[in-house]
C-alpha cells in the first residue's frame, strides 16, 4: 500500500481495512479517520489490487473536498484514477446518460417566484374543480403563501419518498395528509410546481439542488425490490461511500442499487453529524436504516478511536453526547466551560480567550496560532466582528462574508449613507455598494403578473420573472457610485417607487439619522424587507441582521457609525496589505464539518441542546461543532 511516511492506519482502521467482506458499514466518530480510511482503501485499491475504475462519493461538495484533501495528503492515489462524485452528480450523470438534459435553476430567487407561479396554477385548478369546499384547501388559501414552509415541506417530500409512501397506502393524498397530520395544501402545491416544473412534454425545464437524485430514485422505486438497474451495475470495481448520516429516503434507494453489483462496498458515516433535514439519522438508529438496503451480511466495523483530541476532550463529549471516544494520544488537550451573561459578555471572554491562545508557547517552525470560533448562524458575527475590529485583532472570516459585505446589511448601509440626515463623508466601500447594489435588484425585484394561460397548459411564463443584471454590471454600478452620494441617491430613486417603504425611509428629516440603531430598527425597514419576494426564512434572517446591526450602532448618529465603519474596513486593508496572517477565524458549523483545528471556541451555547431530550439537528450541530478541536476547546454557555 502507498501511503506516506506520515501516516499509518490504527488498531480499528486496519481492522476495517483488512476486512473481507464484500460488503462494509463502518460507524465512526469525529476525528477517528473515517475519511482517511476511505482514502486508505482507495490507494489500496488501486495500486495492491490493480482497481482502475474506483467510485468515491459523498453526499456534500465539502465532502468532496475532505476527500481529495486526505487522497493528497495521505496517499499517493491520483484523481485521475477515480471517480470523486457527489450523490447528487453522480444521479445528474445518469439521467445525462438517458438521454436527458439536466439544466440547472440559476438561482433561488428564480424559484420563489416560480413557486409563486405555481400558486397561481393551483387556485386556477381549485377553482376549475370547484374545490374550494374541501376545508384543508381552505384553510391554506386564507393564508398567505409561505415560502419557507414550501420548500421545506417539498424537501421532506422528495427527501422521503411521499408520492410512493401515498400510492403504498391506497387511501388517496387527501386521505394520507389527514391520517397524517400533513398539511394538504402543501401538498397540492407542490403538485402544482412538479407539474409546471415537467412542462407538457415531461422533460423537466430546470433541476434545483436534490432534483437529480430524487428523479432517479423515483425510476428506481419502480422496480421490483429485488430488480437490478442495469445503468448501475458493473460499473465499478468498488465503491466507497462517506457521508451517510446525510442520506435521506430518495439517495438510499440509489445507495441500494450502488451496493449490488459493482465490486466491493464500503460505507462510512459518523451519526452524530447528521445536520440536515431528512437525513436517514432521523429515523432512529441511522446505521440500522442504512443496513436495510445494503446487501445481506453487510459486515459492520466501528471507529471510536479518536486521533483529533485527548482524553479530557474525549471525556466531555462522552458525557455530554452519549458517545464512547478513546483518544490514541495522550496528550494535554484541554476543556473549558465558560458563564456568559449578555452577548457583549461573551464576546469580551472571546477577546481574553484570544489573547490566551497569542500567549502560548508555540516552537519556531509552527505558524501563528489561530483561534477558530465556530457560530450557529452568521447573524452571530455581527457583534464579534465590531469588537474585534475595535480592539484591533485581524480576523478572517471562512463560509461566510464579513458582515458589512452582506447583501442585506450592505443595502442597509447603503440607505443609511443616502439619507438626508447623513454627510456622506463616510466613504463605503466598492465591496459594500457591490453587495448594496445586489441586494437592491434582489430585494425590490417584481415578477410581473404570469401569462394564466400558460399556467393553464401547464407551463410556467419564464419571460415573468424579470432579470437580474449581471455580477459585472453591480461592479460597474459600485465603481461609479464610489463617494458620489447623490448618485446613490438617483440609483435608489431609480429602482423604488416613490411610495415604497425605501423611498419613505430616504425621505425622513435629517434630525432621524442622529441614531442609526433606531433606523435599523425602524418600522419602515423592516416593512422594507417584508414587502421582499423572499421566503420567511430569508426574512428572519434579514431581521436577525438588522437586529444585531441596530445593537452595535445604538447610540451614534449615522455619520458617526459609518465613519468608524470606514475606519475599520481600512485597518482591515491594510493589514492584507501588510500581508499580516489573521490571528481569529469566524466560520460557521457548515463550514467546519470535515476540519480539526488547534484552538476551538463555541460561543452562545444553549444548555436546551446539550439536553438528550434535544432535536436532534441543534444537538448535532454542537456535536459537530465541539469535535473540530486538537488542544484546546471552549464552551461559552449562556447563563
Amino acid at each position: 500500500m502507498n501511503l506516506q511516511p506520515r501516516h499509518y492506519p490504527g488498531l480499528d482502521q486496519n481492522q476495517a481495512l483488512n476486512s473481507e467482506a464484500p460488503s462494509l458499514l463502518i460507524r465512526a466518530l469525529a476525528g477517528t479517520g473515517k475519511t482517511t480510511t476511505l482514502a486508505i482503501k482507495a490507494a489500496d485499491l488501486i495500486h495492491t489490487k490493480g482497481a482502475r475504475n474506483v467510485l468515491m462519493l459523498a453526499y456534500s461538495e465539502a465532502g468532496i473536498k475532505a476527500i481529495q484533501a486526505r487522497l493528497t495528503r495521505f496517499t499517493a492515489v491520483q484523481l485521475e484514477d477515480l471517480h470523486l462524485l457527489t450523490l447528487e452528480q453522480l444521479c445528474a450523470q445518469m439521467l445525462q446518460e438517458q438521454g436527458d438534459p439536466v439544466p440547472v435553476l440559476s438561482s433561488d430567487l428564480e424559484k420563489n417566484l416560480l413557486i409563486a407561479q405555481a400558486q397561481g396554477a393551483l387556485s386556477q385548478e381549485v377553482e376549475r374543480h370547484a374545490e374550494i369546499d374541501i376545508p384543508e384547501l381552505a384553510d391554506y388559501f386564507a393564508r398567505p403563501l409561505d415560502i419557507s414552509a414550501f420548500l421545506a415541506f417539498e424537501a421532506q417530500a422528495k427527501q422521503r419518498m411521499l408520492e410512493l409512501s401515498i400510492e403504498d397506502s391506497g387511501l388517496g393524498a387527501l386521505a394520507y395528509c389527514r391520517d397524517n397530520a400533513m398539511d394538504y395544501g402543501l401538498y397540492r402545491l407542490l403538485r402544482s410546481y412538479e407539474r409546471l416544473r415537467a412542462g407538457p412534454t415531461q422533460e423537466p425545464l430546470f433541476y434545483a439542488p436534490g432534483d437529480c437524485t430524487y428523479a432517479l430514485a423515483c425510476q428506481l422505486a419502480a422496480l421490483d425490490f429485488n430488480a437490478y438497474f442495469a445503468p448501475l451495475q458493473g460499473r465499478f470495481d468498488a465503491v466507497l461511500f462517506d457521508e451517510l448520516q446525510d442520506l435521506d429516503e430518495a439517495a438510499l434507494l440509489v445507495l441500494r442499487h450502488l451496493a449490488r453489483g459493482n465490486g466491493s462496498f464500503i460505507g462510512v458515516g459518523d451519526f452524530n453529524q447528521h445536520i440536515l433535514p431528512g437525513a436517514s439519522s432521523v429515523f432512529g438508529d441511522g446505521a440500522q436504516r442504512i443496513l436495510q438496503e445494503l446487501p445481506a451480511g453487510t459486515a459492520q466495523s466501528t471507529l471510536n478511536t479518536t486521533y483529533r483530541f485527548g482524553p479530557a476532550i474525549c471525556q466531555q463529549l462522552n458525557r455530554f453526547f452519549s458517545v464512547e471516544f478513546d483518544a490514541h494520544y495522550r496528550n494535554a488537550a484541554a476543556w473549558f466551560e465558560h458563564r456568559h451573561g449578555d452577548d457583549e459578555d461573551c464576546a469580551r471572554q472571546l477577546l481574553d480567550i484570544h489573547a490566551t491562545v497569542a500567549r502560548l508557547p508555540r516552537k519556531p517552525q509552527d505558524p501563528p496560532a489561530v483561534l477558530r470560533i465556530i457560530l450557529r448562524s452568521p447573524e452571530d458575527s455581527v457583534l464579534l466582528e465590531w469588537l474585534f475590529a475595535h480592539e484591533g485583532v485581524h480576523y478572517a472570516c471562512k463560509g461566510m462574508q464579513r458582515f458589512y459585505q452582506r447583501r442585506d446589511i450592505a443595502l442597509v448601509l447603503a440607505m443609511l449613507w443616502a439619507m438626508q440626515g447623513c454627510s456622506g463623508s463616510a466613504r463605503l466601500s466598492q465591496g459594500i455598494l457591490n453587495s448594496a447594489a445586489e441586494g437592491l435588484m434582489r430585494y425590490v425585484r417584481h415578477a410581473a403578473s404570469p401569462d394564466r394561460d400558460l399556467l393553464a397548459n401547464g407551463l410556467f411564463d419564464m419571460g415573468a420573472l424579470g432579470e437580474v443584471p449581471p455580477e459585472s454590471d453591480t461592479l460597474r454600478i459600485a465603481a461609479e457610485l464610489m463617494g458620489q452620494q447623490a448618485a446613490m441617491r438617483r440609483f435608489f430613486a431609480a429602482h423604488i417607487t416613490s411610495d415604497s417603504p425605501a423611498a419613505q425611509l430616504l425621505a425622513l428629516p435629517a434630525d432621524q439619522c442622529a441614531d442609526a440603531g433606531r433606523l435599523c430598527q425602524h418600522p419602515l425597514m423592516r416593512q422594507f424587507f417584508a414587502q421582499a419576494p423572499i421566503s420567511q426564512d430569508e426574512l428572519r434572517q434579514c431581521l436577525a441582521s438588522l437586529k444585531a446591526l441596530s445593537r452595535i450602532c445604538t447610540g451614534l448618529s449615522v455619520d458617526e457609525f459609518l465613519g468608524r465603519l470606514s475606519l475599520m474596513i481600512q485597518s482591515s486593508i491594510a493589514q492584507h496589505q501588510r500581508q499580516e496572517k489573521p490571528s481569529l477565524q469566524l466560520l460557521t458549523v457548515e463550514r467546519s464539518k470535515g476540519h480539526e483545528y488547534e484552538f476551538v471556541a463555541v460561543p452562545f451555547v444553549d444548555s436546551r441542546h446539550l439536553s438528550p431530550n434535544a432535536s436532534d439537528p441543534e444537538r448535532n450541530m454542537l456535536y459537530v461543532a465541539m469535535t473540530r478541536a486538537s488542544k484546546r476547546l471552549w464552551m461559552l454557555e449562556r447563563r
